[in-house]
């Protein structure tokens, strides 16, 4: 008998797995799921994970540079929280939705739109971001949101098909400016995430928090190239456990703007949501992992 590689194995789990997560958050009782999600936070942040020498990392430096007083068993509490939700709401009606996602905003959306160039909706791994598209197309606006396939192809399935179920596009990453380019086209909204270093992304160094990061340059130079404005969004878990979506003024660019001072900016309104409510951003990710003097390294096969 043909042996099975335990790879192999653990990746044919994966889909399963993260199934049963999805069904379990789904016919669970928010508060229910909100103590899960601290049992689990606490768990995972004493258990000896790369992650977590990550965090431990960024408490010493980058936190402690800011002031940021957070623990590792609530970063994971809020994220896990928040893909909870995401999990719960997806099964649940438009207006039980609408009742816990709570938006300001939303003519800045329709003052951007009404330019005809398609809006890109700049946001973070910031709160619950997974429910940003939904909120934003309940709005009445139609999005489509850039993503990657993950390592698991039977998990990242089942989560775009759960991403996909308001409907709202997904886009891969790897899919070439062809279908970003039709969709702004059709003056849609466009959503990004650009709070990561992401290798095989074209990226620039940009301020992030008092320290240079490597950050996605797409908004940029689509905003520039295409007219299209730039609206940030990001959400908010609030004290009585509903949430608050806020899109901002839209911004508007050239190609006289430069790509730095557009990446700054951006990053500027990041590091200010993440100032206000430091245990709702994804601080496991190794953001400042590289560093400037890496530039001469980065190669034009870099694409978006």
């Amino acid at each position: 008998m043909k042996k099975i590689p335990f790879k192999t194995f653990r990746h044919a789990l994966t889909a399963p797995a993260v199934k049963l997560v999805i069904f379990s958050a789904a016919v669970t009782p928010r508060p229910v799921s909100r103590f899960y999600a601290e049992i689990l936070g606490w768990l995972l942040s004493i258990l000896p994970l790369p992650s977590n020498r990550i965090i431990r990392k960024h408490q010493q430096g980058i936190m402690a540079d800011n002031n940021i007083h957070v623990t590792v068993a609530e970063i994971y509490t809020g994220i896990l929280a928040g893909f909870f939700d995401f999990f719960y709401l997806s099964y649940r009606s438009d207006n039980t939705f609408n009742k816990i996602v709570k938006v300001d905003g939303s003519d800045n959306m329709k003052k951007a739109l009404s330019y005809g160039k398609g809006v890109i909706a700049v946001t973070a791994h910031y709160g619950p971001w997974e429910l940003l598209p939904r909120a934003v197309k309940l709005l009445g606006f139609d999005i489509g949101v850039i993503g990657r396939t993950l390592s698991q192809q039977g998990a990242s399935d089942v989560l775009d098909k759960l991403r996909r179920k308001p409907g709202i596009q997904t886009i891969d990453r790897d899919a070439g400016v062809a279908p970003i380019l039709r969709l702004l086209r059709k003056n849609n909204t466009l959503g990004m995430l650009i709070d990561q270093d992401t290798k095989g992304v074209q990226s620039e160094f940009a301020n992030f928090l008092g320290h240079l990061a490597r950050t996605p340059v797409a908004p940029a130079v689509l905003s520039t190239k295409l007219d299209a404005p730039i609206v940030t969004v990001h959400i908010t878990r609030q004290k009585d456990s509903t949430y608050l979506l806020e899109i901002d003024e839209p911004v508007f660019f050239t190609e006289e703007d430069s790509i730095p001072e557009i990446l700054t900016l951006l990053n500027g309104r990041i590091s200010r949501w993440i100032l206000n409510a430091p245990e709702q951003w994804v601080w496991f990710h190794n953001r400042w992992r590289r560093k400037p003097q890496e530039r001469a390294s980065l190669t034009n096969t870099e694409m978006l």
